[in-house]
Parts: C-alpha cells; sequence; structure tokens
C-alpha cells in the first residue's frame, strides 16, 4: 500500500521538486555558502498589494527558455536538463552563470524566432516555455551563446504581472485554483490580461510544504 502512494504522489510533486533541486545546484556556485544565502530574486516594484495578490512591475529581463512537449505535470523533465547544461557551462565560452529565482513555466503556443536558433513550432496544448531568469543587468548582446540549439537566450521587456502566492507543493489542482482566484482578482479590478498563466516555483526541495512559496503569474495592461 505504501509503494503504491508514494508512486501516486510521485507525478504532482515531480516539477516542484525538479525546480528546487535545480535551484539549490545553481545557489552552491552562485552565492556564498552560508545559512543566510538566499538566491536572488529579479526586482519589481510593487504597484498594489492586498493579502496573497499583488500587482507589480518588472523591468526587461534576459531569461534562457526551452519549449518542451509534456503533460502538464511534468514539464521539467526535459526541460531543466539542457538549460541547466547551459547555465554550469554548456556555452561558449564556457562560462558558470548565476541564477536568480523563480525557475517558471508557461503553456506556449510558439516558439520564439531568436539568434543564433531560428525554429518555429505549431500550437500544442502540451507545449511549454521553461525559463531560467538571467542574472540582473544581463544583456543579451553579451550573454554566452548556447552550446544546445534548442536553448534561446530572450530580451523581455518591462512587464506588468497580477500575481497570488501560495505554499504547498504545487499540485495541478491547487495551481488550476489559484489561477481562477487571480482571474477574479483581475476581474474585480478592471484589468486586462495578456498572454498564459506563468507559474512560478521558489524553493529547494527539502523546504517542507507550509514554507514553500508558489506563485501564478498574468500579466496585465497598464492603466
Amino acid at each position: 500500500m505504501r509503494i503504491t502512494i508514494m508512486k501516486k504522489l510521485a507525478k504532482p510533486v515531480q516539477y516542484a521538486l525538479a525546480a528546487g533541486a535545480t535551484l539549490a545546484l545553481l545557489g552552491a556556485f552562485a552565492l556564498p555558502l552560508s545559512a543566510s544565502a538566499k538566491t536572488p530574486e529579479p526586482s519589481f516594484t510593487s504597484v498594489f498589494k492586498q493579502d496573497d495578490f499583488e500587482i507589480r512591475d518588472y523591468g526587461p529581463q534576459v531569461v534562457a527558455e526551452v519549449s518542451v512537449e509534456s503533460t502538464k505535470s511534468e514539464p521539467a523533465n526535459d526541460g531543466f536538463r539542457p538549460l541547466a547544461r547551459y547555465i554550469f557551462g554548456g556555452n561558449a565560452p564556457q562560462e558558470k552563470i548565476a541564477m536568480t529565482a523563480p525557475v517558471t513555466r508557461q503553456q506556449g503556443t510558439q516558439i520564439a524566432m531568436t539568434a543564433p536558433v531560428t525554429r518555429q513550432a505549431a500550437s500544442s496544448d502540451n507545449l511549454w516555455n521553461i525559463r531560467f531568469i538571467m542574472p540582473e543587468g544581463s544583456r543579451l548582446e553579451t550573454m554566452p551563446r548556447p552550446n544546445d540549439p534548442n536553448v534561446r537566450l530572450l530580451q523581455e521587456p518591462g512587464k506588468r504581472y497580477a500575481v497570488i502566492r501560495f505554499s504547498g507543493f504545487g499540485w495541478q489542482s491547487d495551481i488550476d485554483r489559484k489561477t481562477n482566484e487571480l482571474r477574479d482578482f483581475i476581474a474585480a479590478r478592471g484589468l486586462t490580461t495578456q498572454g498564459a498563466p506563468i507559474v512560478a516555483f521558489y524553493n529547494p526541495p527539502l523546504t517542507p510544504p507550509f514554507l514553500r512559496r508558489n506563485e501564478v503569474w498574468l500579466e496585465v495592461a497598464k492603466s
């Protein structure tokens, strides 16, 4: 019975564990080894905050992205490996790159056309974009070039996001419920959404569920 239960639990927590493990590994070389060390996050301006809801303005960011065909509960397996290789020196000139939290995933419809690789993919319900955010102040033109053609570097413009924060393992049912709550919050404030929801994971795998920080982001138009 115990084995059966563990097998049932494995898939829903797989993404959260993989995200946390990646953050923990990256933090080992990105930050000093101390009890207070924390993976840095991209800075933002808080426009509005109420309970678990927040509206944030983020500045421009450089991100490394991989698009993978996968199910909702398992987009991390294929996405994290090439991104982690890039961060750990799988690039020219074999340079290690620090990374900020969170690790994000977003359901995608098209792979952007970016140098040095030009690719497009048809719309798919199982296409997911997995992203690592590059250190603040990074510039696209000076970033190391990925060795893996599936890794794309993108320059993201500044954006405004409506955000809901929640704890737990990040079950898909929780993500769906929190996304609906966020949409209700956005509608109540008369805001207009842009794009698909982004799920953000912040914590290492051994973090207790009640201390975990997960978020759903939805881009909203600035009024």
